[in-house]
């Protein structure tokens, strides 16, 4: 029975002192580990980042910092955690901590999901700024998930928004429980082991371990860029130089969906749309910067001189104009030879977009 007690009385500790063996750049350098929970197929980790943000907040005592969420483009891919745009935006005389949450693949669905965790950890949105793109709104036909990552996350924290999306998400691969001990296995793994330090820092435990073996045996830590980051007609000469026909990938039917030259319909049966009315519902009053990040009009120039491109643009434009934010609408702003693909940019292309980003921020 003392075993017992004292076992209790282990777990209980470790439950409420494991996050302060960590601090933030344990779990965070400049933005979260994509590869990390990706590898571990564990969203939760993004909720030692939120607690780990919280802390380090309250440590330094700020007042003025913003939130960024986005895609890969502000998480800054393919380039490695030192090139995203935040970064070169601290860089800027003046400027404010920035707390870059953006992941590669979110959705709108999942921008508001991850405003719903941030409101549950208590850190202010009063400061907010993301990204959309001009694939944010075209057709799911079925996919991809209009909530690509944090199914589950929205389903405990705003189940009549899950209820109303999952028809859809359903449509595009997402599995719910279909007898009661899957609905007994998720609720383990998605309800009840989260609230569990251990099962928010594990991960990130791992990873230090691995890193204090790479420091003991005189090894660098590998370098997080994603992929290749250097400007696309580089990456195109080299891979024609080896046979490679780059031309596949712009023929890939994802990307060619991406480009649709279709009337987008941008009412509330468009789940972004949907999504991005609930974002700045949950907004208002806040100060909330909304920046579309551009297209390649170099390499996607067939498709971007569509008349109908021009015009699903301009319908953005029109209902953001609505909208009490400040809009920054980036298409055909950076030279082409500063994007590494279609969509992404290199490192000094992210620089590029922190200069022009950097006068709305400053007028805070």
């Amino acid at each position: 029975m003392k075993a017992v007690k004292y076992a209790i009385i282990y777990l209980i500790a470790v439950q409420f002192l494991l996050p302060y063996a960590f601090k933030l750049s344990d779990v965070y350098h400049n933005r979260m580990d994509y590869t990390l929970m990706l590898n571990n197929n564990n969203f939760h980790d993004i909720d030692a980042v939120l607690e780990q943000v919280k802390h380090d907040i309250a440590r330094r005592k700020l007042n003025d910092y913003v939130i960024m969420l986005g895609d890969s483009v502000f998480y800054g891919s393919p380039g490695n955690s030192d090139q995203p745009v935040s970064v070169f935006l601290q860089q800027k005389p003046g400027a404010p901590v920035i707390y870059n949450l953006a992941f590669p693949a979110m959705q709108l669905g999942d921008f508001y999901t991850m405003l719903l965790k941030l409101e549950r950890w208590g850190i202010s949105t009063d400061k907010l700024m993301f990204n959309i793109r001009y694939a944010s709104f075209i057709p799911r036909e079925p996919g991809p998930r209009s909530v690509f990552w944090l199914a589950e996350d929205l389903r405990k924290l705003d189940p009549q928004a899950y209820a109303h999306v999952l028809p859809q998400l359903k449509s595009a691969g997402f599995e719910t429980p279909g007898n009661p001990y899957e609905s007994f296995q998720r609720a383990l793994h998605e309800d009840w082991l989260p609230h569990a330090s251990l099962m928010r820092y594990k991960d990130y435990f791992r990873q230090k371990l691995h890193r204090l073996y790479l420091a003991a045996r005189g090894r660098p830590v590998p370098d997080d860029a994603l992929d290749d980051s250097r400007a696309w007609y580089i990456k195109k000469q080299w891979q024609e130089s080896q046979g490679i026909d780059y031309g596949r990938f712009l023929r890939d039917p994802q990307l060619v969906a991406s480009f649709t030259d279709k009337p987008f319909d941008l009412s509330e049966s468009n789940w972004d749309v949907y999504f991005l009315n609930k974002i700045l519902d949950r907004q208002a009053g806040k100060q909330t910067w909304v920046v579309l990040t551009g297209t390649n009009h170099d390499l996607m120039k067939a498709e971007v001189e569509k008349p109908g491109y021009a015009a699903n643009l301009q319908a953005i434009d029109r209902m953001m104009a609505g909208r009490s934010v400040t809009y920054v609408n980036l298409e055909g702003v950076i030279d082409g030879d500063y994007f590494t693909d279609h969509t992404h940019l290199t490192p000094e292309g992210y620089a590029k977009m922190a200069d022009v980003l950097w006068p709305y921020l400053k007028q805070q």
